[in-house]
């Protein structure tokens, strides 16, 4: 029945028998213009993220590909009004795809993925210091010819005055370049195979309710979405707050409208209050929107789970509970050990949600193995299941080999990949079930789960030194490659679109995105200098933390997290008892992935606008049932694209006049 409430009427037809329709197919214009797009979002990006710090990919959609596509159906529309009676030049699917492909090579343009790696590549040279240590720990362990050594070349990155177009700054990274290319497309293949193995069973089999990709799918839907009164109503509101709080930002003098997020305790240093270390307030209009397409029982479950990991907070700080008093390694050593019960959570659902998928996987694999002979028809997936799970294994043991070329050990790169594929499949169900905008992930990535247990020592130097080359694609997971291609290819099936071709173009934009992001990011350090003050100090403060923690690592070895893997063990017992509970209790309102979420930085910023959200739904599906649920959607949705257009334009006029401007988020 939450399916039903969830899913706006215009927007999820179901799949068509297959053969019956021909799917629509890119034109080779549609790709120049996803092309053009990636580029410039990757200068953009570049731009707002590492000289502005305007955090546009921390939550999804990405404002900034839901500008593009707004952009596009603006001169679609245009171009049909002008010249009646002819085609508008791009179809439903190219317009979709167009923005599959932007939110690609935006997810890779991220200040959490491709800028954090360009940011680590000259940092052990530029970065260290006489006291650091860095050489006599990780430096003998460090692939010194996937970084770029160059002095020069190092010195004109962080001081800036300098050009990447000069050779002596361009030669030292083009071999780095070129080997981080091959690992992020090995990646992104390896995750597509896994994509489209579990694309049927999420979409078709469990109907999950993708509700991150709404708003694309009705903006592309047809004049009736732009005519509703009640989506101009939601975009004017959104539009004008943001407007006003844009002035009022450039001009001081003037109150702004409290939509961003304040602390309620206002910084009280005392205990308790202290002990709960901050509850922010927010009023997010875009969230408020996303939470109102949630699945009423995902975003009751966010917010109710937050208050409780507040609780929680509060009890272990009055019953005394202290922290663990030796170095331990992996996730943090204080109660409640918030990392690894989140860590024991996210494994959980995975299990939960792979031992649900066990018939269906199962015919996934005899498929493959007997083509055209197995139990299920592929001839309309995105990747026959034969490419598909041999793509997978032999993506798989590429990266295990990639790994082993940084220095990883081969049991070691087994269980990190093994570890990252879950991760992955959680952060996408995360998506697919219930749209959750904010998912970092923080501190729970392959590399600290194998330090929680085994303790620094015993995973020895060699091994941590590539945890830490690493570390740009498993800090947080914000921009996550793998919900993206699953939502891409959710919209071809909504716009009657190929599959395969969609997954052409999600891997052409992978390729494009990656040179864009480094010509980007390259010109701008050389330009204005990653070490100055002319950008964002992260640029800077990101790499340096990264490789002190490695080297302190190294140097003090630390035991293994036993606090932090038992708070996994409870994480996943109450995960799975939850889960359970959902299986034979159809009423049991409590959602296990709403419970791995609750500690996350994501859910301390928006459970505010989620539990808004969450009250307007059941208000209105209460009074106004189902037909008033879809009645409301476009309202929503038009706050979202107000308050992400508006944001949109503020961040682009300040690039243009070289100031800076207010911020929708966060």
């Amino acid at each position: 029945m939450e399916q039903d409430l969830a899913t706006p009427s215009s927007s999820t037809p179901p799949e068509p028998p297959a053969g019956l329709v021909a799917p629509a197919r890119l034109r080779p214009r549609a790709i120049l213009i996803g092309v053009a797009a990636i580029a410039l979002n990757a200068v953009w990006l570049v731009r707002a993220e590492m000289v502005r710090w305007s955090l546009f990919t921390n939550a999804s959609p990405f404002c900034n590909a839901i500008f593009t596509l707004l952009a596009l159906v603006g001169l679609n529309a245009l171009w049909a009004r002008l010249r009646p009676g002819r085609p508008a030049p791009l179809t439903r699917f190219e317009l979709l795809a167009i923005f599959t492909m932007t939110t690609v090579g935006a997810g890779l343009a991220s200040g959490q993925f491709l800028q954090l790696l360009i940011a680590w590549l000259p940092a052990p040279s530029g970065l260290a210091t006489r006291g650091s240590h860095w050489q006599d720990s990780f430096f003998p362990h460090i692939p010194k010819w996937a970084f770029v050594t160059d002095r020069t070349a190092v010195r004109g990155f962080y001081d800036g005055g300098a050009s990447i177009y000069r050779v002596e700054n361009l030669l030292p990274w083009i071999l780095p370049a070129l080997y981080w290319t091959l690992w992020v497309m090995t990646l992104l293949w390896t995750l597509v195979c896994l994509t489209s193995i579990m694309r049927r069973q999420w979409t078709a089999n469990e109907r999950l309710t993708y509700p991150a990709v709404y708003l694309p799918m009705e903006m592309t839907s047809g004049p009736a979405f732009w005519h509703s009164r009640l989506f101009r109503i939601g975009f004017a509101l959104a539009a004008t707050v943001t407007f006003y709080n844009g002035v009022a930002w450039l001009h001081p003098n003037l109150p702004m409208i409290p939509i961003r997020r304040q602390d309620l305790l206002g910084g009280i240093d005392t205990e308790p209050w202290k002990s709960l270390g901050g509850i922010q307030s927010s009023f997010y209009l875009f969230a408020i929107g996303i939470a109102f397409l949630m699945p009423l029982d995902l975003s009751l479950s966010i917010w109710v789970f937050f208050l409780l990991y507040k609780l929680e907070l509060f009890t272990c700080w009055f019953i005394g509970v202290e922290p663990v008093k030796e170095a331990v390694a992996g996730f943090d050593a204080n109660a409640p050990y918030e990392h690894g019960q989140a860590f024991g959570a996210y494994i959980a659902v995975c299990i939960l949600a792979l031992r649900s998928a066990v018939p269906y996987l199962r015919d996934v694999w005899k498929t493959a193995m007997s083509p055209g002979a197995g139990p299920l028809d592929d001839s309309l997936e995105p990747m026959r299941y034969r490419t598909a799970v041999f793509g997978a294994g032999i993506g798989l043991a590429a990266l295990i080999g990639l790994c082993y070329s940084i220095g990883m050990s081969p049991i070691v790169a087994i269980a990190f990949f093994a570890i990252y594929a879950l991760l992955a499949l959680v952060v996408t169900r995360i998506r697919a079930e219930f749209g959750f905008p904010v998912h970092d992930m923080s501190d729970v990535g392959p590399g600290n789960a194998i330090m929680a247990l085994a303790g620094t020592r015993a995973v020895g130097p060699a091994n941590l030194t590539a945890f830490g080359v690493t570390n740009w694609f498993n800090r947080t997971y914000f921009a996550h490659p793998m919900p993206i291609q699953l939502e891409g290819m959710k919209l071809a099936d909504t716009s009657g679109g190929s599959g395969r071709q969609m997954v052409k173009a999600m891997m052409l934009a992978g390729l494009v995105g990656t040179i864009a992001v480094f010509w980007a990011y390259l010109h701008v350090a050389y330009t204005l200098g990653a070490g100055t003050a002319n950008v964002e100090r992260w640029a800077r403060i990101f790499p340096y933390e990264n490789f002190r923690d490695l080297s302190r690592l190294i140097r003090i070895p630390k035991k293994a997290n036993l606090p932090g893997v038992e708070a996994a063990g409870v994480g996943f017992l109450i995960a799975t008892t939850l889960g359970l509970l959902r299986q034979r209790l159809p009423w049991f309102p409590l959602h296990p992935l709403a419970y791995a979420v609750a500690n996350s930085w994501g859910v301390a910023q928006i459970w505010m606008p989620v539990m808004i959200g969450s009250i307007f739904k059941g208000v209105i599906l209460r009074y106004g049932g189902l037909r008033g649920y879809r009645r409301a959607v476009p309202l929503f949705l038009g706050l979202i694209l107000g308050e992400m257009t508006l944001g949109c334009l503020w961040t682009l006029y300040g690039i243009a006049v070289g100031v800076h401007t207010y911020d929708f988020w966060p």
